[in-house]
């Protein structure tokens, strides 16, 4: 939530970030803000996916394949609160697409891949974002990323050394890293990582 909250500033659009790293003085100023606002988004791990009531949401983005299918309607419910309107999307990485057969029976639709020159036209704005970010963000950035898929080597057939993989693959492809950041060894033992 941190990263892509910083990476969202950075690039110029101006986000509140909500999630559990926050004090809860934080995390309750910044409701309380959004709440009053108008024209504003929140970047929310799910500390706010449920008993938070935010009036007007007119849109929900979930980034990354919900930890199950309630989770995926709480998160969605902060949205088109009393008879009013709004609506969500889904992004899904390919390799999380198998979420979406737990949802088979909600009314979903699968929008269209950006054009590859719409594609071209945004990158360069991430990756400057992403390379103006600290080592520190980086740094949390992949642990969050091995910690997050860790816990969901089942779901998605992976083996831990598929995991490293890819957690690696993120550090240089996404996170714009010359090579993976190093991780503190107890860090790594209490994912079960070592070796």
């Amino acid at each position: 939530t941190q990263l892509f909250a910083e990476v969202f500033n950075k690039m110029g659009i101006s986000v509140l970030e909500i999630h559990s790293r926050k004090s809860q003085s934080h995390r309750t100023n910044v409701a309380e803000q959004f709440r009053r606002g108008s024209n504003m988004i929140l970047f929310s791990s799910d500390v706010s996916a449920r008993g938070m009531d935010y009036p007007d949401v007119t849109a929900v983005v979930q980034v990354g394949m919900p930890s199950d299918r309630a989770q995926y309607i709480h998160r969605l419910g902060r949205t088109a609160r009393a008879g009013k309107s709004g609506g969500g999307f889904l992004l899904l990485a390919d390799f999380e697409a198998g979420f979406v057969r737990q949802l088979s029976d909600l009314p979903l639709s699968k929008r269209q891949e950006l054009a590859p020159a719409v594609t071209a036209q945004m990158l360069p704005q991430f990756h400057r974002a992403f390379g103006s970010l600290g080592s520190k963000t980086l740094g949390c950035g992949y642990q969050a990323y091995l910690g997050f898929y860790n816990s969901n080597l089942k779901r998605l057939r992976w083996s831990q050394n598929d995991l490293v993989q890819n957690a690696n693959e993120f550090a240089i492809n996404v996170l714009g890293l010359p090579s993976p950041p190093p991780l503190e060894a107890k860090t790594v033992g209490k994912m079960g990582l070592k070796g």
